[in-house]
């Protein structure tokens, strides 16, 4: 394995990883690297390493793959070829990354390596990173290679990533000069050393085209010498002749994409014949019943050289195939003929709208770009180029999207369709790193746009708005597309929600009645059409308000509607919100399932930039449950993302939630870092709701936790002030009572202030606030009985840091007060491993190693993973060093 040569670092790494899976320490890393600079040959060596545990798969066909090809061979791979039929006709990848989850945690210990995962078909990309992100399985590595580009990139975010760049001089010099039949001189092997810039694949053939005394320096070397600017000459020059049986079936495997052999040899008879001549060659092999190529840098060779007729015509030949599906055999007919062919068209159209019905969006837009490219119907092209377009922007394939926008918005005769196309791409550019753009893309549109459309430009430049945290501007936005808009259209319905969310964000006290306006409105799927967050919109107004029933109902609906239809980005948002709903309505356990698949569809489906809002909050419930470091891995990938992207709105919740992190952990200087921040954006662009990121009062206890008192007194006031409107939210009212009982001087009047909060909060929907409520009143009053009120409600949400405070000298009797289960957990969490680890390495779920965690803290008195672990490692109990 030529490419393994000069990666000896990387083959310990690799060697690492595994014999952490063996033990229960999984994970996934993905190798990016150019053609040929051998990571095929690493992931070999690799599997060689892994031996029988190891699981290969060979991604396949791009965009020309049947949909779930990829995601059926990781299945075969993983559960064997029966259990892969159950994703032959599905095109979901919601769907279908729930059973590649489930065969991937019940298969282990198992090294996954899949190959090229940027030639993978879209909905298996989606599919397998969906998998991979909800997997709690941690006996397994996977390990994914692809090339330098968007679809690797967008598939590996968040994933620990391994860059595979040049060989050093001297293992190209050994691996060069190996490759050589001849001696090369000093001054050869430096020219090839240049041309090759470090990649195997071109180190190892390079010699081969050169004669022995151009290598030697007796002849002048060719001004141009093959495979220097393209290493497909390597597979071109060892293609057997055109017209053979060899080549004729290398042609067939290359427009297949999947190489099926029941295909290959029921079109070539002479297929069993030519097999033994490529295995010969070392140009394929037959594997799992499909004619694997061997690399994939052959297939493009192929397709390089083969004349277009010629493919048309083996494209109308497999869509003869009898073996193979309809849709395929369709879309190799929509490949094989010129066209136009309306009728076709029509075919496509509808297949494409069934496949889209079953939750295949992107496999739908991949459908109607053939039909793009068929119809004579100018209008009509336009049109269905525009729906691809969507389709994929719903998809989250933002790429795709935008090429068809910008050839769309190329069309002078599309100039109807311009302003749903800008519309279209400014959301692209708001929500995959480019918020400004966005916006300016709007502002131009106004002066284009007929009046009738002005409404719906207006309530679009919401999204950057938001994203670039000018809450202000926002509502004045909103204000402006409602009063635009038609009565009664899809743009007056979304500029009427996006106004709800966005003055509640400003004054709670009108939260009420914009939700109770909103009551009876449009279908809300119909508004996803026009504005992805529409489900953030609509649940963060109604979670302001209060309304949190009513939330989860509309927010449960529309998710559920949502994944019918294929629209992963919107679904992302929807789950997201409904997660967020669920933490102020002290529901911890459904928040976190909620923000755990609204982050898993983030990060999979291109709309990264909205990501690190759900890891803020996920990362505040592991703050509240003891788990400090996962906490800070949410919150530092959050932080990667917003500030690459420049998205201050993103930033705000996640300086909220680092502020509550820290706060919970004690940790009372980082804590006013993170939330001074915030207060200090507030003094600039304008006072929000306190309801909006709930930190206000944290500030204020942190403030007094260091004893600076006056320097928390405007922030309560702002409280205060809020809370004295009358229309305040019922949270608000009473965390305000909160704040000013930490800062009154009188403890009796202090006491009062929070026997005052007490009565307000509502004991179960407010139970987080409640309790610390309770836990201030115990620290002032001494009683037992409030403490162990505190106790209890802090218990009963798992929120073990808090549930400590009260027990300060909980760690008296050390480890002998804990049960043995409880023992072995926190020996494990002294060894560094994570919950989920812990889980599969004992044989529980995750759930019980959190509960026996709880138990083992309050009995400790300690609140944190790393508190635990020095009392485990160090004997340190809490406040000693």
């Amino acid at each position: 394995m030529a490419g393994v040569i000069g990666r000896t670092q990387l083959r310990d790494r690799l060697g690492r990883h595994w014999d952490g899976a063996r033990n229960g320490a999984g994970r996934v890393l993905v190798l990016i690297g150019d053609p040929g600079i051998g990571k095929s040959s690493m992931l070999n060596w690799l599997g060689a390493r892994a031996g029988r545990a190891a699981r290969t798969v060979s991604c396949r066909g791009g965009e020309f793959a049947a949909p779930m090809s990829t995601a059926a061979d990781v299945l075969a791979a993983l559960s064997g070829p029966n259990e892969a039929k159950s994703l032959a006709a599905e095109v979901d990848p919601l769907l279908a990354g729930e059973t590649l989850r489930r065969a991937l945690e019940q298969h282990g210990p198992v090294a996954l390596l899949i190959d090229d995962i940027h030639d993978a078909d879209p909905t298996s990309r989606t599919a397998l990173n969906l998998a991979l992100r909800r997997a709690e399985t941690t006996d397994a590595l996977t390990v994914i290679t692809g090339r330098r580009v968007t679809a690797t990139t967008t598939f590996s975010e968040g994933f620990a990533i391994e860059e595979m760049r040049g060989l050093d001089e001297d293992s190209a010099i050994r691996l060069l000069r190996g490759a050589a039949t001849a001696p090369i001189t000093p001054e050869i092997t430096r020219h090839l050393l240049d041309l090759a810039d470090g990649n195997p694949l071109a180190l190892i053939n390079l010699p081969k085209v050169l004669t022995p005394d151009e290598l030697s320096g007796a002849r002048p070397l060719p001004d141009e010498i093959p495979l220097s600017s393209d290493l497909r000459a390597v597979f071109t020059q060892q293609l057997p002749p055109q017209g053979c049986p060899p080549r004729d079936l290398l042609n067939l495997a290359a427009v297949t994409a999947d190489g099926d052999w029941a295909v290959l040899a029921a079109l070539r008879p002479a297929a069993a014949e030519a097999l033994p001549v490529l295995e010969h060659d070392g140009l394929a092999r037959l594997h799992r019943g499909r004619l694997q190529l061997q690399h994939p840098l052959l297939r493009s060779a192929l397709i390089a050289v083969m004349p277009a007729p010629q493919q048309r015509e083996l494209d109308l030949e497999l869509a003869d195939c009898p073996l193979l599906s309809d849709d395929v055999r369709l879309l190799h007919r929509a490949r094989g003929v010129i066209g136009p062919d309306e009728s076709l068209v029509d075919e496509l159209t509808e297949t494409a709208r069934l496949t889209r019905k079953r939750g295949g969006t992107d496999a739908a837009a991949l459908i109607l770009d053939r039909a793009v490219d068929l119809t004579a119907d100018v209008a009509r092209r336009h049109s269905l180029l525009l729906e691809a377009a969507q389709l994929l922007s719903s998809a989250g394939d933002a790429p795709g999207a935008r090429r068809r926008l910008e050839d769309l918005l190329a069309e002078p005769e599309a100039r109807d369709l311009h302003v749903s196309a800008i519309l279209t791409l400014a959301t692209l550019e708001a929500t995959n790193g480019a918020p400004g753009a966005g916006w300016n893309r709007l502002h131009q549109a106004l002066e284009t746009a007929p009046p009738d459309a002005l409404g719906a430009v207006y309530a679009r430049m919401c999204l950057p708005l938001g994203m670039l945290g000018l809450v202000t501007v926002i509502a004045d936005s909103a204000d402006t597309a409602v009063s635009l808009s038609k009565p009664d259209t899809r743009e007056w319905g979304v500029a009427r929600v996006i106004n709800a969310h966005a003055v509640s964000a400003q004054d709670e006290s009108r939260a009420q009645q914009l939700v109770d306006e909103l009551s009876g409105g449009p279908d809300l799927v119909d508004l996803v059409e026009f504005d992805p967050m529409i489900g953030l919109h609509i649940g963060r107004a109604l979670a302001i308000g209060e309304r949190y029933d009513t939330a989860v109902d509309t927010l449960t609906a529309l998710a559920g509607r949502l994944h019918g239809e294929g629209a992963r980005s919107s679904l992302a948002m929807t789950l997201g919100a409904l997660g967020e709903t669920w933490i102020r309505a002290s529901r911890f356990d459904e928040a976190l399932s909620c923000l755990d698949e609204a982050i898993a569809l983030s990060m999979s489906t291109g709309q990264r930039a909205f990501a690190p809002f759900w890891l803020s909050l996920r990362a505040r419930i592991r703050a509240v449950r003891g788990d400090d470091e996962a906490a800070t891995d949410d919150l530092e990938l959050g932080f990667a993302i917003s500030d690459e992207q420049s998205t201050v709105g993103a930033r705000y919740f996640l300086l909220a939630n680092a502020g509550f992190a820290a706060l919970t952990a004690q940790r009372y200087d980082d804590a006013i870092t993170a939330l001074e921040e915030l207060w200090s954006f507030e003094q600039i662009g304008g006072l929000l709701s306190p309801q909006l990121a709930r930190w206000h009062a944290d500030l204020v206890e942190a403030y007094v936790a260091v004893g600076r008192p006056t320097e928390a007194e405007p922030v309560a006031e702002h409280l205060v002030a809020v809370a004295a409107t009358g229309s305040a939210s019922r949270w608000t009212t009473a965390t305000a009572l909160r704040a000013q009982s930490l800062l009154h001087p009188d403890p009796d009047q202090a006491r009062a202030l929070l026997d005052r909060a007490l009565s307000v909060y509502h004991p179960a929907i407010d139970g987080f606030d409640y309790a610390r409520t309770l836990l201030l009143k115990s620290q002032s009053d001494g009683c037992g009985a409030t403490a162990a009120a505190a106790r209890h409600a802090f218990r009963r949400l798992g929120a073990a840091p808090w549930a400590a405070r009260l027990d300060p000298a909980a760690a008296v009797d050390g480890m002998g007060a804990l049960t043995d289960a409880e023992r072995r957990i926190l020996e494990q969490v002294a060894n560094g491993l994570t919950n989920r680890q812990i889980a599969k390495r004992l044989g529980v779920s995750t759930k019980t190693v959190a509960n026996h965690l709880y138990h083992a803290y309050r009995k400790l008195g300690v609140g944190s993973r790393t508190e635990a672990a020095r009392f485990v490692l160090l004997g340190e109990t809490p406040g000693r060093k």
